[in-house]
């Protein structure tokens, strides 16, 4: 997005850093030494992330689901051409995702001599890396070669099977599109997302995905460009998609739909009065658009960072055993900050639309 968009949606912005940083943690208190020592020093904190942090990717689908309604229901050739609209956002994912994964199998190369038995993945063959490019690894059973890996791929089954939908019942403006992606929400949260083994198809996350899409159309006050899709409606939409939510809350709790909720609810209810604060706060709201801007890399890259820390850890003579609680801490933070600092670099360099990659590109096919 650019920083005109960033301004519109700070409270945005304050979701992904926090979602971001919580999945950070998260992969911290799982893989390696480094997170046996915390466990060790902190064992009630690591608890909670451990079980509990993966969820915070739920706020990615959320806010996924949002933004994709708004740009597919602005823009009348991204829904009347699917297969253009859905190849963009393949494109836009798989270029800094390729980067991520060659920088994940080099780093794990190069520390492998010091890496424990969960961090230590043989080198991927061909097919390893063709599942990966078409992101359907998880889909054939492949394993995946980054933690982060899987969410990529879901984003991208969760866009498509958005921009179909909206293709079928005939734009993201029309109560059709509108009702078509309610019904669909509605059956993830009471059914699909209730069946473990269909976690690697888009159906299973739409619950989350499609409550922010709907939260974008109840927002969406007085810009509707169809008389015939009055606010209301889709307000009352919204509305009945969180009774369904809450009703298949009461048949089967489970707190990532909880957390889906709650982040829907809060884009439709006080997105306006966080974007005043925020705005009025112009150093707080410069460097949270900063880190939002870097939160997909953050994603990307913080596993390598996690191998490296985990191979410097051993390769000092440090066990989880031995280690005190501060130590471990220290690690643990060292490890986040140069996750921050290496997403920053990777934002820069790789992802930015105005990488200096892509300035050698353009220049090359000038060239040609």
């Amino acid at each position: 997005m650019t920083a005109l968009q960033l301004a519109r949606y700070p409270l945005i912005d304050v979701l992904k850093v926090l979602a971001a940083q919580f999945i950070v943690f998260h992969h911290f208190s799982v893989y390696g030494p480094v997170a046996k020592g915390l466990h060790a020093g902190l064992p009630d904190v690591m608890g909670v992330l451990y079980e509990h942090g993966l969820i915070a990717v739920q706020v990615f689908f959320v806010v996924g689901g949002y933004l994709a309604a708004r740009g597919l229901s602005s823009s009348n050739v991204a829904w009347r051409r699917p297969g253009a609209a859905i190849f963009k956002r393949y494109a836009r994912l798989l270029i800094p995702y390729l980067f991520a994964l060659c920088i994940v199998v080099l780093s794990m190369s190069w520390a492998r001599p010091w890496l424990t038995a969960d961090l230590a993945a043989p080198f991927p063959g061909w097919g390893q890396w063709l599942s990966h490019v078409a992101m359907v690894q998880s889909i054939l059973g492949m394993e995946s070669l980054s933690a982060g890996a899987w969410y990529v791929a879901m984003d991208f089954q969760l866009f498509a099977l958005l921009t179909l939908l909206l293709w079928l019942c005939g734009g993201g403006n029309t109560r059709r599109a509108q009702t078509g992606v309610a019904l669909l929400c509605m059956m993830s949260l009471l059914l699909f997302n209730r069946h473990a083994k269909l976690d690697v198809w888009a159906v299973y996350f739409f619950g989350a995905y499609g409550l922010g899409a709907l939260a974008w159309w109840a927002r969406r006050t007085g810009h509707t460009t169809r008389p015939s899709t009055p606010s209301f409606y889709a307000r009352a939409l919204f509305v009945w998609t969180v009774v369904s939510a809450l009703i298949a809350l009461a048949i089967d709790f489970r707190l990532r739909i909880a957390l889906a909720l709650g982040v829907a609810l809060t884009l439709v209810l006080w997105g306006t009065a966080s974007s005043h604060w925020l705005t009025s706060h112009s150093k707080t709201s410069s460097t949270i658009q900063t880190l939002s801007l870097q939160s997909y890399a953050l994603f990307l890259v913080h596993f390598p960072v996690l191998l490296l820390v985990n191979a410097a850890f051993t390769r000092f003579g440090f066990t989880p055993e031995t280690v005190s609680a501060t130590s471990a801490l220290s690690w643990g933070i060292a490890g986040w900050a140069a996750s921050l600092w290496a997403a920053n670099l990777f934002y820069r360099w790789v992802e930015s639309p105005v990488a200096p990659w892509r300035g050698a590109l353009l220049a090359a096919r000038a060239w040609r």
